[in-house]
């Protein structure tokens, strides 16, 4: 950790690394955490995002195909339909 003139604090990944660690033990909420630790909330959200960015895998496309035809249906599926994915992303479209 290294204090800058003005009085702020700049941590290095690994030290953010061990206080993620130390949170997840605690039990704490945030609020309760990061007072304990003397430690800015918006500070601990912004590098807990940025840690758990680097540990998730890009989408990527990934085409299914059918093992066997599907069963002919007697009348054609018509109407909207939505799609909730992780993250937020809602597909929806209409046949």
């Amino acid at each position: 950790m290294r204090v800058l003139a003005d009085g702020r604090v700049r941590r290095t990944r690994a030290e953010w690394q061990a206080i993620m660690k130390r949170f997840g033990k605690s039990g704490l909420t945030v609020a309760s955490f990061c007072e304990r630790e003397e430690i800015s909330a918006s500070a601990f959200s912004e590098w807990k995002r940025k840690l758990s960015v680097n540990g998730v895998k890009k989408p990527s496309f990934v085409e299914l195909t059918p093992s066997t035809p599907p069963p002919r249906a007697s009348l054609p599926v018509r109407g909207e339909f939505e799609l909730s994915l992780p993250g937020g992303v809602v597909l929806r479209w209409k046949a």
